[in-house]
């Protein structure tokens, strides 16, 4: 026991230092450097680009659900996950871009660290280098920092692989539970989390076919059945009392698993509020719709509301699934099927050369340069390389987020062939081989300027242009920030009147659904049937500025009339009005008067938007 005066509060303060002294170069203690490494990646800069239209468009709905109470599961918009945990985030942190994201930011930078998860398959500098993989690897990276739920569901169903090959290496059951949690995340995620089970079903059929096609120490593969069939049945002969305990004991343990999976699911899908009827307008009355929370507290319920979400989300996955081009044309499919595997390669040749490259590396060299091939390393491969063919045929609008659901499981043959790299560069060194250590010591560097050259730049510097290849083309290709920031600054003002004027005045025979930003008829302004505010506008062609109107609570009107705009930026004088560039009814020379205008594309393409401030508004002036 320590003495009054002894020093205890240094050596407390020492222990975590000892620690990592001592943990600095075991396999834990290099997965964890690199995975707070990828964490602080992902927080740089990370509210700086201006959102995506599809994190426009959910993060409208997510301060939607925060404002009503109103929820419901749309498979449009994707799986609930990051709906519920923005809406308890928004008012902790602010509804703005950095929050937004920051899911996505931590759940992706955790990614590196499920390396530990396969410690008793991968060696420790094969653990490090998949952990630096998944950590520096540009696509992965990119779409850590952006609200999308394709990093989510692929961290979510790897991890719940890795713990289920916990459970397999140890038996214990925890892992089992682990799995079952993370499961029901990566199918909250997003719809896709369903291919991640068909996608090892099939890796592990092919890992049986390779396990029964050339068997170790048996005839054939049917001898090997029987031989295990025979050793099942003699220990059960010789110890029934203990089969049967395992039996139920595990019985017991999956049942409890899929209850959990059951009950975590059913708190993500079920409805909130007025459910989907409160994303109506006008939106009903959330009295009239039973939810989550009105269930728990009345469990007589719960059967019911099962049932319920039960209906509508298998009816939403089915339509996912069952979705398919509209022309219904062969050749087209074929023709898209082919751009969209194009455009995968080239996003994996451009942003992933290395993982892809040493991903066919170590496939190779597991397969035909060991004696033994390692499961884990096959079955990875298998996944991530059916993924490269699979996703391009799968999805209707191309983006470069589809990649990461190959490159997460390919990461595992990629650090086997880039170790045994760095193994034939060692034993170059150690047999004197100078053009061997050359050579290693070269691919090393290569892989090392592609994080820094190509990653960087397309990440941090060039993540809104059109010609990075990690960029959607609903990307906005400039950023308004300040013009966003005088729309949030005024409607905190709270003065009651119009923030912002949204105007489009091209006359009904020009009129252009593609740029137009306000609804063409006046009376119907109100005909909406889901609650898109403002519902005078043109909703989807304003994206993703309902997102910025919304988390601001700007006032927004609209305005059909060139007339009628040009006397109320003499008499109202909106703070902001924003006008489609192409229209050419804005009456420019009565809005330079008191606006300053600036225009920018609201697509990587297209979509120009000029922004007019007025200038009691504009920096520098008043507000």
């Amino acid at each position: 026991m320590a003495s009054p005066g002894s020093h205890e509060r240094p050596r407390i303060r020492s222990e975590p230092r000892a620690w990592a002294r001592q943990h600095a170069l075991t396999a834990t203690g290099l997965v964890v450097a690199v995975t707070v490494f990828g964490l602080a990646l992902r927080f740089v800069l990370l509210g700086d680009r201006i959102a995506h239209w599809d994190e426009g468009r959910v993060g409208y709905w997510i301060v939607y659900y925060q404002e009503t109470g109103s929820f419901a599961y749309r498979r449009i918009i994707h799986g609930p996950f990051i709906q519920h945990v923005n809406r308890w985030l928004f008012p902790i942190l602010g509804a703005n871009d950095f929050t937004m994201r920051l899911p996505v930011a931590i759940v992706g930078g955790l990614l590196p660290a499920t390396a530990l998860l396969f410690r008793e398959h991968l060696r420790r500098v094969e653990m490090a280098v998949m952990a630096l993989f998944l950590a520096l690897n540009p696509v992965l990276l990119y779409y850590s920092r952006f609200m999308r739920s394709d990093v989510l569901v692929a961290t979510f169903m790897f991890a719940a692989f890795g713990f289920l090959v916990r459970f397999y290496d140890t038996r214990r059951f925890r892992y089992v539970y682990a799995a079952a949690a993370l499961m029901a995340a990566g199918f909250a995620a997003k719809e896709n989390a369903i291919i991640y089970v068909a996608t090892w079903i099939g890796a592990a059929g092919l890992l049986a076919d390779q396990a029964l096609y050339r068997p170790r120490g048996h005839d054939s593969g049917a001898d090997l059945l029987w031989s295990k069939v025979s050793a099942a049945r003699e220990r059960s002969r010789e110890a029934p009392a203990v089969v049967r305990a395992r039996v139920v004991d595990y019985s017991f343990h999956l049942v409890m698993a899929g209850v959990l999976f059951v009950f975590l699911s059913l708190f993500f899908y079920a409805p909130r509020g007025a459910g989907v009827d409160g994303l109506n307008y006008p939106p009903a009355d959330p009295a009239t719709t039973l939810g989550f929370w009105e269930a728990v507290a009345n469990p007589v319920q719960l059967p019911t509301l099962v049932l319920d979400t039960w209906n509508y989300v298998q009816e939403e996955f089915v339509t996912w699934v069952t979705q398919a081009d509209e022309t219904g044309e062969n050749e087209t499919l074929t023709a898209q099927y082919a751009e969209f595997l194009g455009r995968y390669v080239e996003v994996m040749g451009t942003r992933a050369a290395a993982l892809s490259v040493f991903a066919v590396i170590g496939f190779l060299y597991e397969r035909y340069g060991r004696d033994r091939s390692r499961n884990l390393v096959m079955f990875a491969a298998y996944g991530g390389f059916v993924s490269v063919l699979g996703y391009p045929l799968g999805t209707d609008i191309f983006g470069a987020w589809i990649v990461v659901h190959a490159l997460v499981p390919l990461s595992i043959p990629a650090a086997v062939g880039l170790s045994r790299v760095a193994d034939w560069g060692r034993e170059a060194l150690a047999a004197d081989d100078r053009v061997g250590v050359t050579a290693a010591v070269v691919v090393l560097l290569v892989v090392v300027a592609q994080f820094a050259v190509v990653g960087g730049p397309a990440v941090y510097q060039h993540d809104q242009s059109d010609s990075n290849t990690l960029v959607q083309y609903a990307q906005p290709g400039d950023d308004p920030r300040e013009e966003l920031r005088t729309i949030r600054e005024v409607a905190a003002d709270g003065d009651g009147g119009t923030d912002v004027l949204l105007y489009y005045g091209e006359p009904d025979e020009r009129y252009d659904d593609g740029s137009a930003l306000v609804e063409q008829d006046p009376s119907g302004w109100n005909s909406s049937s889901m609650n898109y505010r403002p519902l005078c506008s043109k909703w989807f062609n304003t994206l993703p500025l309902p997102w910025y109107f919304a988390s601001a609570d700007a006032d927004v009107a609209c305005e059909r009339s060139d007339k009628n705009l040009s006397v109320r930026a003499v008499n109202d004088q909106p703070p902001v009005v924003i006008t489609a560039r192409t229209d050419s009814t804005v009456p420019e020379d009565i809005l330079s008067e008191h606006y300053e205008r600036e225009s920018y594309e609201m697509r990587s393409y297209g979509t120009e938007m000029t922004f007019w401030v007025h200038e009691s508004h504009a920096e520098g002036d008043g507000a």
